[in-house]
């Protein structure tokens, strides 16, 4: 549906909309963008009352204009006329180990609450095209308070096509940034004020749902927040003192880590969610912590050529029953034992790229 340009400036450089002026070219009213005589084209029964260049005069950035000085005009003067003027935003409290955590979690650790303030409650002044305190920028409105000026001023700034540089909204003064289409939005501003649009996220993404307000130098978030228990994903690896060991996947919720098996040598939970080769690299981290043989570390501990899982291929002549159910504890004190150091080594270089926790 095509935008009709219906607010102008009119001779003392106020704007007018469409139809509080005369028809046609004795409108006395110019474009807001190039400044360029308009017509005002508010008789007909058929088409949206509007204003329209002379023929010939080209000007793709009018309606943005005028938007953009009717967002700043109507909304100070709803500052000034009304006893309640928002700010809202979704608030987030993240656990105090969220920046550092290694845990492979389902969900963002994170409680969020909305917070809203009446800005008449710690302001009293609003401004146009006032410099900003730290840059050489001007702010489309400044909201500020003359009773109490040591309490940092909100900076406005509205856009139609074009956001504010990253300079200027990342410079440390509060900005309150919001997104105008067309004047519905100006007056959803004003009927509920500055309200950010509610935030979804999960553990690999974050996005902000239906909001064309944003805000910059607010305190929006911390990481203070110690209740948090988050169930967390991980392998869970045991290594017993016989030199066998279990690998297996495993989750509970954070705070709640503990050993499964008192009388384990050694636990250890890697923190991921794909168990892939993590057996690998567990048996051989163990063997280089604690070196106790196991058949499983052995060149000679191979897959069966029946497809009936492992055997040793020396079971001939150590005198192992090829069928029985073969400990792979007796690698303790086998003479024939052979350690894989090309496997133990292609596995481990890979150790410091898992990260765990030894229980």
């Amino acid at each position: 549906m095509k935008a009709y340009l219906t607010y102008a400036l009119n001779q003392e450089g106020k704007l007018v909309h469409v139809e509080d002026v005369p028809n046609g070219n004795d409108c006395g009213c110019i474009c807001p963008a190039c400044k360029k005589p308009l017509q005002a084209k508010n008789a007909g029964l058929i088409r949206e009352h509007h204003f329209a260049h002379q023929p010939g005069v080209d000007c793709p950035t009018a309606l943005e204009t005028a938007l953009h000085l009717l967002a700043k005009e109507k909304i100070q003067k709803a500052f000034y006329e009304q006893d309640v003027f928002n700010m809202e935003f979704e608030y987030r409290s993240y656990c105090t180990n969220a920046q550092s955590c290694q845990y492979c979690r389902y969900d963002d650790c994170e409680t969020s609450e909305r917070k809203r303030f009446n800005l008449k409650q710690f302001y009293d002044s609003c401004e146009q095209e006032i410099p900003y305190d730290e840059i050489r920028r001007r702010s489309d409105l400044k909201i500020w308070s003359s009773a109490h000026p040591e309490i940092a001023p909100i900076y406005i700034e509205i856009f139609v096509t074009h956001q504010s540089e990253a300079e200027k909204l990342h410079s440390g003064s509060k900005i309150i940034e919001v997104k105008i289409e067309d004047e519905s939005d100006i007056d959803e501003i004003i009927q509920k004020g500055f309200i950010e649009g509610k935030r979804v996220t999960s553990y690999h993404r974050e996005n902000v749902v239906a909001s064309k307000t944003s805000f910059y130098g607010f305190k929006t978030e911390d990481y203070k927040n110690t209740s948090i228990n988050q169930e967390i994903a991980f392998s869970r690896y045991i290594l017993y003192q016989s030199g066998k060991c279990q690998c297996y996947q495993d989750a509970c919720l954070c705070k709640e880590l503990k050993r499964e098996r008192r009388n384990a040598l050694c636990e250890i939970c890697f923190h991921t969610d794909v168990a892939f080769g993590i057996h690998e690299l567990a048996k051989w981290m163990g063997y280089k912590r604690f070196g106790i043989k196991n058949c499983l570390l052995c060149k000679n501990y191979v897959d069966s050529y029946d497809g009936m899982g492992k055997l040793c291929r020396l079971y001939k002549y150590l005198g192992i029953n090829r069928y029985e159910s073969h400990d792979t504890a007796r690698a303790k004190t086998c003479q024939s034992f052979t350690l894989d150091e090309q496997e133990m080594n292609e596995y481990l270089k890979d150790e410091i790229k898992t990260p765990y926790t030894e229980l």
